[in-house]
């Protein structure tokens, strides 16, 4: 079983080819209206709710740790996670939190603004955790890091400690880099239980204050970690451990949403790797993963199954 902690956020997605001249209109007014060709678009999105999609897309047995509102947008978002097959039982209803929500107006895969609310996001802690699911877990992926103050203190070190104990092979993406940035110390406690530390170039400069690739991996493998894998976007993916330095090219494709390709490249990883396939081979597949939900104007809900 793939047993995925993170975020689970309805995406609101609007294209506008351009933005209002004047927001302090009141009312509709020529100033502050803008006319837009497509209508509003609900995705699946959050780390944890895009993983377990995608796990879910590509036929493995997944269960997803997270929260979602008692509304409208977490009775669709749980609509959709239940159709692909995951295991709900430890993904929290809110009574007193909304659903998170990220309104993301673009006007291109590259350019965008978004406006996000936390919401029952913040509520997402270690005793809402079905032991079992650590117990049956094979592959335990932890994202959101950032989101989940609850699980930051010590929540992840036991989840990852009481699934590594089991034979799961675990990993941490400390993407995304907001509010109160993780520091290499903070997450030294985790090496002995983590197998694979995942972010993606700017966070793996936050996290480590090293702008270039090398100087960064080397530091973290230096401090303990045992394999760091660096998502590049277009370029492909990198892996560096103590016995290897790869470099796995990505796939030419039209992008149309970059919502959710960090996260469909975790699950495409290490989906390889629990097949026991070689690292290279891995990171490929990750990276085919991601391309096609980025090729998709539906993101992770266009992700195809694995035939």
């Amino acid at each position: 079983m793939f047993v995925i902690i993170g975020s689970v956020t309805a995406d609101l997605l609007l294209f506008s080819e351009k933005l209002p001249a004047n927001l302090t209109g009141d009312g509709f007014q020529a100033g502050n209206l803008v006319f837009t060709n497509r209508p509003l678009t609900v995705l699946m999105g959050g780390n944890g709710g895009n993983s377990a999609y995608v796990s879910g897309r590509l036929g493995l047995p997944t269960a997803l740790i997270g929260a979602v509102g008692q509304d409208v947008l977490g009775d669709q978002l749980l609509q959709w996670l239940t159709a692909t097959g995951v295991d709900t039982r430890g993904l929290l209803r809110s009574t007193s939190h909304a659903t998170s929500t990220s309104t993301i107006i673009s006007s291109g895969p590259t350019r965008q603004a978004v406006f996000h609310h936390l919401g029952s996001t913040a509520l997402v802690d270690w005793p809402q955790i079905p032991p079992e699911l650590l117990v049956q877990a094979e592959v335990l992926l932890c994202s959101s890091f950032h989101l989940l103050p609850g699980m930051r203190a010590r929540g992840f070190a036991r989840t990852l400690k009481a699934a590594h104990r089991h034979g799961a092979s675990t990993a941490l993406d400390i993407g995304p880099a907001l509010g109160e940035l993780v520091t290499v110390p903070e997450l030294t406690p985790l090496f002995p239980d983590l197998d694979f530390l995942i972010g993606n170039h700017h966070e793996l400069a936050v996290l480590t204050g090293r702008s270039n690739l090398e100087p960064a991996a080397s530091l973290l493998l230096d401090a303990g970690f045992r394999c760091v894998v660096i998502k590049r976007g277009a370029v492909g993916a990198s892996l560096r451990n103590r016995t290897a330095s790869i470099d796995s090219p990505g796939f030419s494709v039209e992008t149309t949403v970059s919502i959710g390709a960090g996260d469909a490249f975790n699950v495409g990883f290490l989906y390889g790797v629990r097949q026991g396939w070689a690292l290279p081979r891995s990171l490929r597949f990750g990276s085919a993963v991601a391309a096609l939900v980025v090729s998709s104007d539906r993101g992770v809900l266009g992700e195809p199954t694995l035939d």
